[in-house]
This record gives C-alpha cells, structure tokens and sequence, in this order.
C-alpha cells in the first residue's frame, strides 16, 4: 500500500467523526443574516429542525447531560442548576451545576449511580478505544457535565477555557495550561472565551493538519449568547455584538469543514441547549412561603453550613425552583400548594408522580401536574417544583432578584425557553432540508450514537430513549419503504384546582413526547411587568 492509499484510508476513516458546536442559549429566531450570517449559511445547507425542543427544567447543567447522553432527566439524574439532595451534609447538599467541585462531591455521594446516571458519549467512546474532546467557554462545572469521566480516559480532554487548570485528564491538563495558561477570564460578552475554543481546535485538535487529528467526538461549546444574555438582555447591543462574534469565530470553523472536514467525513452538528424568556418583575417565592407560616432556608443557607433539619422547608431556585419539605406530610404538602397556588404570581406547580396512578396527569399531590409528564420524575426530584408565571406570547416572565429587569433568563416552560436550534450536515446527511418534525436532544445525541456503533454495546445499558432522525438520514424524506409519513399529535393537558388553572402543551411522535409550552391560564388580567390590575389585587 502506498503513502498516499495510507493518506486516504487516514482521512476516510470506517466511521464517521462528529464535530459539535455549541452556541449557549441561541434562540433561533435570533440567528439573522445581518447578526450571524456564517451559521445562516450553515443553515441554509444543512438538515435544520424547525421544532427542536430542549428539555425541561430548560437550564444548561440539566440539557448538556441529556445532549451528550441521549436520556433525559428522569433517567440522567440532574433535575435541575441546583437542587437539594436529602442526606448529604449540608454544606455539599445543594448541587450547583457551575462548580467542578459540587460536581465531583455529587458524583461521589452517588456512588456507582454517579452525578449523571447513564452512560454519557463519552463513556461508551472510552470504552471502545474511541475519542472525546470537550473545549467549552461555560463554567467548569458546566464543561465537565459534558464528559464526567474524562478523567478515565488519556486520549480524551474536557477543558473550560475559563480555567485550564481543571482540564482533565491529567496529561491534556499539562499541555493547555503550558501552551495557555490557565486560560481567559469570563468577561461580558465574552469575546475572549469564544475566541480561545475555537483556537483550541486549530491549535490543539487540528495541529495545523487535517481531520486525521480529530477525536471521534470533538465539541467546541460557545459560552454567547447566553452570557450576554443573562447579563444585558436578548437584543441589547453588547449582546448582538457577542453573536456576530461568535459567528466569526464559526465562520473560521466553517470555512476548514467546506474545504477540508466535509470530504473527510466530518459530520458538523450545530446545536443550542435552549431559548430565554425575558424577566420584567421580581418577585420572592420565599415570602409566600413564609407569610403561609413555613420557615424557609435557601439554597445559599444550605451551602453555608444552615441545618436543612432547622426549617420547614429548603428552597432551591429563583425562578424555576424545586421545595424539599423536612417534614413530607399531606397536610404539610396542602399547605404548601395551597400558599403559592393562591398567589398570581405562580406559574405552574409539580410533584412526583402518585404511585397508586403512576400514569396519571395528577401528581402526588392534588392539583399538581405529574413530573413524569415532563420526563423530570426522579429520586432527586423535589416534593414541589415551582415555575413562576409567564406569558406564553411573549415570552416575559417573573423571578427572583438574581438577575436584573429586562435580562434574558430559562429554566420554565415558556415556548421562546424551549425552541433551540439543530442543524445536521455531512456524507451521513445526505442533501438538505427543514425538517417540521419534533424532535429534541436525546434524538440528536442517539443518531450521533448510532452512526458511531455505539448503541450495540451490552456493557453499556440502558440504551438511550431517543429516536433517529430519520428524516434527515434519509436524505429529507420521511418515508420509509413506501409507509406513509407519520402525523405528529398536539396534546393539551388542562388541570384545575381551585381557581388555579395550568395547562401543559405537549407534541407526539414517532414514539416520543416532546413539551411545546406550559403556562398558568386565567382571565385575571395579569401581566409580568405589573402583576394583577389594581381593582384585582386590592380586592
């Protein structure tokens, strides 16, 4: 065989290799032509999902294990940013999803079950011999939810460019930190974060050759817009400034992929983990709380050392939150419901499921919604999971005061929280096309899966609970050997208690259920910048 057969066979590999790129928190309906106009151009190439759902709580260190493992919460574990873990010490008993540290002290307690309780992408490539290599500009925290266990495996890397020094494994943690120190400071926008991943590609994936270089899994994970969101709002100029930013920065990733990676057989997927909302109002789920008579401990207390057995209650969360009770009773759980149900500024209320009617839309506690019906139904799940009101039209919503009015914020089940962007192109995606069929992370992460052969591997069970994007795979078409396409079916859940009414939206298909929207309906004249109207709310 000659060096040029042996060329050819390097950069043809049996397999195809994946490159992800991330842009945290995009929205599409602000991917424009004027703002992103390289990942317009993707886009019009590629296959493109126009109803791809994120999963809920729509929060980042709840999406990344489910995209770069195929499950959702129910199944993955992490239930939420920051929840409330009964039986740990109080001061690691809150997970919060930014810190590597409360990562690792989780995935400890959890012993074989682990932080994320399934096999990740990355574990099912170790143990076959393949690659992974995560660069990131979100928090460490958030960086290492993408691959938990890159530490087992020499060939791979989880690096946050934000802190080079908790690169793992131990050899790829060297070399970055020698080459770059321990990388750039998160600032607003984050220009400098967004350029060091995409360097990193070049530099460290690409060293200055072609595909051959490439891990089987390579993730390049922008950290804008969504820092520039939470910190400026969705269309604040310093925002649309970190996208076309970031833009650039792909356009680079782009231009190598049309040139080179395509013919080599990179698949480019383009993801976001999820949408915003925008806050107009605070609001203090605490004080309802307490003015009901419930002595209430943040999640802060908590991770201060406060002893969870001291209050009622503790309460993880400023917007989406979860409520873990001390004392778990009926009576106790009523009340609870009762206090925020009476307020118009609650949204929606969950519990776990009732194990006398596990399939029922009512949760354990009468007039909640089921967890299960939102796929978050776990041994980690909170007694009460709130969400704050929101307009479904619009998109505006109420929260406590972490973040400032007019800023962009997620974790609810608003439409403009759950829309995210997927596109798909490569030799294994034949053509182009947009694609109006549901579909969500766990189906993207399990045709990446099983376009790797990774989904045959017995060692690694349970297999994942996505669908194949067939349509894509096939060149657009939904057909298959002649059947008929399938119709997705609308679903609209209604549940009443009280004068609190709440509705959940969901979509079937192809075996799978995907959420649309969730909002808290009535005619009380409420809105999110002002609350109820005067003559309502004194009365």
């Amino acid at each position: 065989m000659t060096n040029s057969d042996n060329a050819l066979k390097t950069a043809a590999p049996a397999h195809p290799r994946f490159l992800i790129v991330g842009f945290d928190g995009l929205r599409p309906d602000a991917v424009t032509a004027e703002e992103m106009p390289a990942l317009t151009s993707f886009l019009s190439e590629s296959h493109v999902w126009t109803n791809y759902r994120a999963d809920f709580p729509t929060e980042t260190y709840v999406n990344h294990p489910g995209i770069f493992s195929g499950f959702r919460p129910t199944d993955h574990g992490v239930i939420a940013n920051t929840y409330f873990r009964r039986g740990m010490k109080s001061e690691e008993a809150v997970f919060r999803g930014s810190s590597v540290e409360s990562v690792l002290a989780h995935e400890r307690f959890e012993g074989g079950c682990g932080v994320v309780a399934v096999p990740s992408i990355g574990d099912r490539l170790g143990e076959r011999g393949m690659t992974m290599r995560v660069y990131c500009a979100n928090s460490v925290g958030s960086t290492r939810l993408q691959h938990v266990h890159a530490d087992r495996y020499a060939t791979h890397v989880v690096a946050c460019v934000h802190q080079l020094e908790a690169t793992e494994p131990a050899n790829a943690r060297e070399t970055l930190v020698d080459a770059f120190g321990n990388g750039v400071p998160l600032e607003f926008p984050d220009f400098k974060g967004s350029a060091l991943t995409v360097e990193l590609f070049f530099k460290e994936e690409l060293r200055g050759g072609g595909a051959e270089n490439l891990g089987d899994v390579t993730v390049l994970w922008i950290g804008e817009p969504d820092h520039s969101s939470h910190e400026f709002g969705l269309w604040d100029d310093r925002t649309r400034a970190a996208r076309r930013h970031a833009d650039d920065e792909f356009a680079r990733v782009l231009a190598w992929w049309r040139e080179t990676g395509r013919d080599a057989g990179v698949q480019l997927v383009v993801l976001s983990d999820h949408g915003h909302g925008v806050v107009r109002r605070h609001i203090s789920m605490t004080e309802i709380l307490e003015k009901a008579g419930f002595k209430v401990a943040t999640g802060r207390d908590v991770a201060r050392g406060l002893d969870p057995k001291t209050v009622d209650a503790v309460l993880v969360g400023t917007y989406t939150s979860g409520l873990w009770l001390t004392d778990p009773t009926v009576e106790n759980l009523l009340r609870a419901r009762d206090a925020l149900m009476a307020s118009p500024d609650i949204g929606m209320l969950f519990s776990q499921p009732d194990e006398a009617r596990p399939d029922a839309v009512e949760g354990r506690v009468p007039g909640t919604f089921s967890e299960a019906l939102v796929f978050t139904d776990n041994d980690r799940s909170p007694d009460l999971r709130i969400v704050p009101r929101g307009n479904p039209a619009t998109g505006d919503l109420v929260m406590g005061r972490e973040l400032a009015l007019g800023t962009g914020n997620h974790g609810g089940l608003l439409p403009q929280e759950l829309s995210c962007v997927c596109a798909i192109a490569g030799s294994r995606f034949p053509g182009k096309g947009r694609h109006t069929e549901p579909a969500g992370h766990a189906d993207a992460a399990v045709t990446i899966m099983d376009q790797l052969g990774l989904l045959d591997d017995e060692a690694l069970l349970p297999l994942p609970t996505g669908r194949l994007l067939v349509e894509a795979m096939e060149g657009s078409s939904t057909c298959s050997k002649g059947t008929l396409p399938l119709v997705p079916a609308v679903e609209r859940l209604e549940l009443t208690c009280g004068s609190f009414t709440q509705v959940l939206e969901r979509i079937n298909h192809a075996g799978r259920t995907y959420l649309t929207a969730g909002y808290r309906t009535s005619d009380d004249g409420w809105c999110a910048e002002t609350g109820l109207p005067e003559d309502v709310s004194e009365k």
